[in-house]
């Protein structure tokens, strides 16, 4: 009678104990697909600001410079441009619930965006743009690698 009580003990145990690694190997798969996913949402994010501000900025250069086709073919490629940096504000919107990533990725946008603002001549609020644009990025950038880092662990 002991043995056969110590034999369902021991199925019951290992049972658990296989159960549990079960559920720890399926935590740590999740995680790690919540971690590229996020990794994903935030370089499409930072690739497309990036895109957009190249846009931005060539827009002014092409109008200082006197060579300006403002077609609406040009136009319509900034606007996709930044309707992309928009989906990708979207994908790490719902990639992440972390208010600090998702501040700074909101600052980030509105940098961006601000780079088309000013008009070509104002050459005195153009130059002011780009670098608040890239110091927003190295700030997603650099927040978004430790946040990852830290969920490495």
């Amino acid at each position: 009678m002991a043995t056969a009580i110590i034999a369902v003990l021991g199925t019951l145990l290992g049972a658990l104990t296989a159960g549990a690694m079960q559920h720890l190997v399926s935590l740590s798969a999740r995680r790690d697909r919540d971690r590229q996913a996020l990794a994903a949402a935030v370089a499409g994010l930072l690739g497309a600001a990036t895109d957009h501000r190249r846009h931005q900025y060539l827009k002014h250069a092409e109008r200082r410079e006197g060579t300006a086709t403002d077609t609406p073919e040009a136009r319509a490629v900034r606007w996709e441009a930044k309707s992309v940096m928009t989906k990708a504000l979207t994908a790490l919107t719902l990639a992440t619930d972390d208010p600090e990533l998702l501040r700074l990725a909101g600052e980030l946008v509105t940098a961006s965006r601000e780079v088309g603002d000013p008009a070509h001549d104002d050459r005195a609020t153009i130059p002011g743009s780009v670098p608040r644009a890239n110091q927003a990025h190295a700030a997603l950038r650099s927040a978004a690698a430790q946040h990852l880092r830290r969920s490495r662990r």
